[in-house]
């Protein structure tokens, strides 16, 4: 008679282990990967665009030593630069600083210095042309604060410069 040792069969708990954490490495790449996870805290594309390129104006005006402005209305935003020869305000001619535009239902409210800013007329009305805010030559932010939010969504945005100067977009409490 011969007797055999009765070996366990099954896993052991390390290879439980680590089979369970290869499969979360796994599906976390793939959340992030698809973009399932943050959709929903995401600022509307047309107010990243307008952040992007504020940082943009804000590297061209401290290369260039000029200031640039943006004009506001409840449609969109347009791009200006200060000319010093004729002292005048002109619309930038680049096309990456193109006009921009609101989404349907977008709601804006700007405050300039701690006064808020009547957002009613239309970008192309007015001869003489001026900034509602912008970057001066030096770099640094006018002290705005525009809030964006949409009809559809309770949530709202807050774009502005920071306690440090730099631009701030940043999702408001509700």
């Amino acid at each position: 008679m011969t007797v055999r040792a009765l070996r366990p069969s099954g896993f052991t708990l390390v290879e439980v282990l680590v089979v369970l954490a290869i499969i979360a490495i796994v599906m976390g790449g793939a959340i992030i990967s698809l973009g399932l996870l943050g959709k929903r805290d995401a600022a509307p594309p047309e107010l990243e665009r307008l952040s992007a390129l504020l940082v943009d104006l804000r590297e061209r005006a401290e290369l260039e030593n000029r200031a640039y402005g943006v004009r506001l209305d409840s449609s969109g935003y347009d791009f200006l630069a200060y000319e010093l020869q004729t002292m005048r305000w002109l619309q930038i001619d680049d096309r990456r600083f193109a006009q921009g535009r609101w989404g349907t239902g977008t709601t804006l409210e700007l405050d300039v210095d701690g006064r808020r800013i009547i957002l009613g007329r239309s970008l192309s009305s007015e001869s003489e042309v001026t900034p509602d805010f912008g970057v001066d030559s030096t770099g640094e932010y006018t002290s705005f604060e525009l809030r964006v939010g949409s009809e559809g969504s309770p949530d709202r945005w807050r774009l502005g410069p920071d306690d440090n100067g730099d631009l701030a977009l940043r999702k408001l409490p509700r």
